[in-house]
């Protein structure tokens, strides 16, 4: 038996092919373009399941669908969704219609969680919290080995726990959120204030072909020994690490597992993170608790297909 994962991104949407191993068996992909609105995106996207029922057939069992955003995951609306622009769209519902699969929709970054509980813990822990480091920090919590939504769904905000009164401004309108401090664009941010001549850093440190002022110059920078870089993830570090001992203080979780693009840094950003983490005074839940990098790009989209086979299968 196989399910489709499917994660909504806001530039493009993902779709894979896996089995109950999580093994990848197809993939595919295609522009979300949201600006069309929801009832285009969801015949596309019934059109891109359509192609892989045509090679897999009956062996298709479940769809499980990510999207970034507020996401009811009963009634599979995406409440609101600022990447795409869309308030109370429901995706779930008439992609069941029009493919005749069961559809289980929740928040991308819970089905990151649940990709990590799968594929890279192999369920030996029921208590994990998942974070994707990247333009903003999603988190998602599996607790007894359950994805766990709270009262209304919402639960996992980590990236818009307070780490500072009255601190940075956040992209959600707040200020003092450890995304402010710890998403990519607040890191660049913190950059420019510290490196004054962009065009020469970038010429020096970029990706070649990607001549842009991001977090992978930014690493390069700090591998060759930048000051200012290698200041800039420390910081970083020290103030994801202030947001994780408060999760883990009302958590107490086996495990924490880093994904996104901010995680390639851990080598610059995670020493300092280790000595916020060591130097709390309750030490029991720091002793117990393991942090795991995930360098699996499409963990979100595994973890949206595990999901959807698993909630098929029960």
């Amino acid at each position: 038996m196989l399910g489709i994962g499917i994660d909504i991104g806001g530039t493009n949407t993902k779709l894979v092919v896996v089995n109950r191993a999580g093994k990848l068996l197809a993939q595919d992909r295609f522009r979300t373009e949201a600006s069309k609105g929801s009832p285009d995106f969801v015949k596309r996207l019934a059109a891109a399941v359509g192609d892989l029922r045509r090679d897999y057939g009956r062996q298709l069992v479940s769809i499980g669908i990510g999207a970034a955003g507020d996401v009811d995951p009963e009634r599979g609306i995406l409440r609101f969704s600022p990447n795409l622009a869309w308030r109370r769209v429901k995706i779930a519902e008439p992609l069941e219609k029009l493919t005749g699969l069961p559809c289980s929709m929740e928040n991308d970054a819970n089905m990151a969680a649940w990709g990590a509980y799968e594929i890279e813990l192999k369920r030996k822990s029921g208590n994990i919290l998942a974070l994707t480091l990247g333009t903003g920090i999603g988190s998602g919590l599996i607790l007894d080995g359950k994805l766990y939504h709270g009262a209304t769904g919402s639960a996992g905000e980590a990236g818009h726990v307070k780490i500072e009164s009255e601190g940075r401004p956040c992209h959600c309108g707040a200020r003092g959120c450890l995304e402010a401090y710890c998403g990519s664009y607040a890191i660049m941010a913190r950059a420019r204030e510290l490196i004054k001549n962009e065009a020469a850093f970038i010429k020096k440190f970029a990706a070649p072909g990607h001549e842009r002022f991001n977090t992978i110059c930014l690493t390069n920078a700090a591998a060759a020994g930048h000051a200012a870089a290698r200041q800039v993830w420390a910081e970083t570090g020290h103030y994801l690490g202030c947001g994780l001992a408060g999760l883990i203080l009302l958590l107490n979780p086996d495990y924490i597992v880093l994904t996104g693009g901010v995680s390639r840094a851990r080598k610059w950003f995670m020493p300092a993170m280790n000595k916020v983490l060591g130097s709390q005074q309750i030490k029991t839940p720091f002793a117990r608790v393991k942090i795991k990098i995930s360098d699996d790009a499409d963990l979100g989209s595994h973890g949206a297909a595990l999901f959807g086979l698993d909630k098929a299968l029960k």
